[in-house]
């Protein structure tokens, strides 16, 4: 049990995002003997044999085809939440410090992303040889953070306060001198020029390694 909930730490280390997740669990059907469908192809489906299908590279749907002898049906289902980043997303504050303008995507609680070193990942849409291709792209380094305030600056934080997505809770990217950076920084950890980008998908994920813990390593 111990291995299996260690692969998943390490399977979620290396998915900082949905389509990473998809590749990452693509690869590992095949390795399994799963067989990848094509939604525009004709299934020829056989009994006791394992398959799979991806759409728009974020989502994925595996499924195992039991014989006739089966008893009833295992269903499980995933969600990734977590901040979208928009289109032409820095902001200039004061010209002092640069924030990025961010959208949530799915449900989370806000107040869990506080205070962590967060970075971002997700695709990009290039343009290569004529051709338009979308290549993953992770920044795999703490790039900004989205901080607290200090009490005496917000004295009812603990009192159940509503927190404003588009004024709380914007991550901090850098200072004024960082102000049109942000699609440099992608372009060089992608290895692309930064006119081939033509659009993105990006997304802030947790730089925080997940970890076993408990009097007797019973949590994860």
């Amino acid at each position: 049990m111990k291995n299996n909930v260690k692969n998943l730490i390490e399977f979620i280390d290396h998915s900082p995002s949905c389509f990473h997740v998809i590749e990452n669990a693509r690869k590992q059907f095949l390795e399994h003997g799963f067989m990848e469908l094509k939604e525009k192809e004709y299934w020829d489906l056989e009994e006791g044999k394992s398959y799979f299908v991806t759409r728009n590279g974020s989502s994925i749907i595996a499924f195992h085809l039991p014989k006739k002898d089966f008893q009833g049906f295992h269903i499980v289902a995933s969600d990734s939440p977590t901040y979208r980043i928009k289109e032409q997303p820095e902001m200039s504050v004061e010209k002092h410090y640069t924030k990025l303008n961010i959208e949530r995507y799915g449900g989370m609680i806000p107040e869990t992303w506080f205070d962590r070193p967060l970075s971002v990942a997700g695709r990009i849409i290039i343009e290569e040889n004529g051709q338009i291709k979308d290549q993953l792209v992770n920044i795999d380094r703490d790039l900004m953070i989205i901080p607290n305030l200090a009490i005496h600056m917000n004295r009812e934080v603990n009192d159940g306060y509503k927190y404003n997505a588009q004024k709380d809770m914007l991550p901090l990217y850098g200072d004024g001198a960082a102000k049109d950076t942000f699609m440099k920084t992608i372009a060089c950890a992608a290895g692309v020029n930064e006119e081939d980008i033509l659009a993105h998908d990006l997304f802030l994920y947790n730089r925080i390694k997940g970890t076993i813990w408990g009097a007797h390593e019973e949590f994860v």
